[in-house]
């Protein structure tokens, strides 16, 4: 049985929906659950909260294996990843600031690092200088996942450890960009 809604904006809607890969899915499924992780933790069900950093984890690695194999690469989940990711990343931490996990500060240097890395990149890719995504900055995002998880299951030393790591590879990873900005007079 179907139902016609007569409607060709529904049509297009659905369509539009069908078109959508399975790495975007994926990346957006984080963005989904990004509000339910944030009501886990401060709610206190560490359980829960563990599981959806697990999840969010696990499909942020999955959705650029799927699109690679799937020759699926596109300029919209390019940019698209890199958003929810700071999203989730950033939602979380504030999180755990209204638990008093960690202090402001903490948020304060990941989203001065972030927007300072965001506008060097922009910058160079706007003078044709593709910049891949840097060795440090692939550990700088392994240790802060794995330092959400911990906080997530109240395992808070450690958690807050970690994540101190996780800023000072994010700032050693930035100064490689800086040296990439420099080196191409990307500001010219």
């Amino acid at each position: 049985m179907s139902i016609d809604l007569g409607n060709s904006k529904s049509d297009s809607l659905i369509k539009s929906l069908q078109t959508i890969s399975l790495a975007n899915v994926l990346t957006i499924s984080r963005l989904f659950i990004t509000p339910v992780l944030i009501y886990t933790i401060l709610k206190d069900h560490h359980i829960i909260s563990g599981l959806l950093v697990a999840f969010a984890v696990i499909s942020d690695w999955l959705d650029g294996i799927i699109a690679r194999r799937k020759n699926d690469v596109t300029k919209h989940g390019e940019l698209l990843d890199p958003a929810v990711d700071k999203i989730f990343t950033l939602s979380v931490l504030v999180a755990f600031v209204e638990k008093q996990l960690i202090s402001t500060f903490v948020v304060f240097l990941i989203v001065l690092r972030e927007m300072m890395v965001t506008w060097l990149r922009s910058v160079m890719v706007n003078r044709g200088v593709v910049v891949p995504a840097s060795f440090y900055g692939k550990i700088k995002t392994t240790l802060q996942l794995t330092a959400i998880f911990l906080l997530a299951v109240n395992v808070v030393d450690a958690g807050v450890v970690v994540l101190w790591l996780s800023i000072a590879a994010a700032y050693y990873s930035a100064f490689d960009y800086f040296k990439i900005f420099v080196k191409e007079r990307a500001w010219e």
